[in-house]
């Protein structure tokens, strides 16, 4: 029950290992009377040769680095071949797990099917260089579910800049063509930079042209999260809190254990007398 299998070692992954790890070592610790959180083993699997593959190698040993010191278990170059109730295979090794983690991608939405246009393995609609669906010049598609191979020849990242990006530019398409103006140059996805967070002062920021590791690295992730936040109120809300959890390595989210540990508690609250 306390083993926790991570599959995906990409940006999603790394940060919810790293996340987990710190819950069950820092935050849940003194919240159990029969189980210690901290000996949970927390596994990240991943089938390639490097965690953040999309990452620079300098970036990616960092964060195995920071993944090891918190007690992270980290297997690469293997892929889960079995996924059950009951745990994991991979490269021929059990794993048992009650708690099993999907961080290795998602398939689309089968809109490739309603319009039978050309898809990628994942199910993303293989757009034109405006965006536009193959076939139906008059549908546009953005964001997580098209592939765009408009980064250097690269397909665009299912991140949220890109879908953005797209947004803007399939609106300047939209407009050109109503007010018959020239249409813009073919998209391209204009990457400023992979971030991903590890844990409590930890992080790695890969700009290409620098990186950054560490508490440096957080700092860099954490303002960026706040800055993109919609409105000034959700910025100053989840300023706050990260502040409180980070002074007192407390979360704002517990667990019931069971339908009647309300009242379990009310009647331990209850002097004996009373309840005879």
């Amino acid at each position: 029950m306390l083993n926790f299998v991570l599959i995906g070692a990409g940006t999603t992954g790394v940060e919810l290992a790293g996340a987990t790890a710190e819950l069950a070592k820092a935050s849940l610790v003194h919240d159990f009377r029969h189980i210690d959180p901290s000996s949970a083993r927390i596994i990240l699997i991943e089938a390639g040769p490097r965690v953040l593959p999309t990452f620079s190698e300098k970036s990616s040993a960092a964060a195995l680095r920071a993944l090891e010191r918190l007690g992270v278990e980290v297997s690469t170059g293997k892929g889960v071949t079995v996924c059950d109730a009951d745990g994991v295979e991979v490269g021929g090794e059990r794993i048992a797990a009650r708690t099993i983690l999907w961080a290795a991608g998602v398939a689309a939405s089968p809109i490739a099917k309603w319009l039978d246009a050309p898809a990628d393995r994942a199910g993303r609609l293989m757009v034109r260089e405006d965006l536009s669906v193959p076939g139906h010049p008059e549908i546009f598609a953005v964001g997580d579910t098209c592939a765009s191979q408009s980064w250097d020849g690269k397909l665009a990242p299912g991140v949220a800049p890109a879908a953005k990006q797209m947004g803007a530019y399939a609106a300047n398409v939209i407009r050109a063509r109503v007010e018959r103006a020239a249409p813009p140059p073919p998209f391209r996805y204009r990457h400023q930079g992979s971030l991903a967070t590890i844990g409590r002062n930890n992080a790695v920021a890969d700009f290409g042209w620098m990186t950054l590791t560490g508490w440096p690295a957080w700092l860099v992730w954490s303002f960026a999260h706040i800055f993109f936040l919609i409105g000034f109120r959700s910025r100053i809300v989840v300023a706050l809190d990260w502040l409180w959890a980070y002074v007192t390595f407390r979360r704002g989210a517990r667990i019931i254990l069971a339908e009647n540990a309300g009242a379990t508690a009310n009647s331990r609250s209850v002097p004996k007398a009373a309840q005879a």
